[in-house]
């Protein structure tokens, strides 16, 4: 495990949780390793959102507008690329934020499940397999929106450019 407090938000991010060992009160699950991080889910989440010109703020805010859904909404850091939902309401210390990885859901118990992500990465959630299936659904149609407004975009600039010539 590495003490890390640097942009480790990325594409290679599985999941991120909250610990509370010593100084560090989050843990980012990646696929080549977890580190540890003295800011919170929160604070790494907002950092990684201002890395691509918004806040998590603005990014939840646009999420909640296009999927009408206001209760835990997923969203994205980077459109078309990295996406990411939470298992619980985020202020619930057991919140356990799952990125746009194909993964697995096994339920373990009452409201605990296990996630296992393709490369072999597996975490405990408690979180039933019902919410972190529909949370990703959710993440998903949210990647699928943002993939065909931005496909829709270049459709209508070409469009506007060829009826300019």
């Amino acid at each position: 495990m590495l003490h890390c407090d640097s942009y480790l938000i990325d594409t290679r991010t599985l999941a991120l949780e909250s610990v509370f060992t010593g100084d560090y009160k989050s843990k980012i699950i990646t696929t080549h390793g977890n580190y540890f991080s003295k800011l919170s889910p929160h604070q790494l989440l907002n950092k990684a959102c201002l890395y691509h010109f918004s806040t998590m703020k603005g990014r939840i805010q646009a999420a909640t507008i296009l999927l009408n859904y206001d209760k835990k909404p997923p969203f994205l850091i980077a459109p078309n690329e990295l996406g990411v939902c939470p298992t619980a309401s985020p202020q619930n210390a057991d919140c356990v934020w799952l990125f746009n990885h194909r993964y697995t859901v096994t339920e373990v118990g009452k409201g605990q499940s296990i996630v296992t992500f393709m490369e072999g990465t597996s975490i405990y959630v408690k979180a039933s397999r019902h919410t972190i299936l529909k949370q990703q659904l959710r993440l998903h149609a949210l990647l699928n929106i943002s993939s065909l407004m931005g496909r829709e975009k270049k459709i209508y600039i070409v469009k506007k450019e060829e009826m300019m010539i």
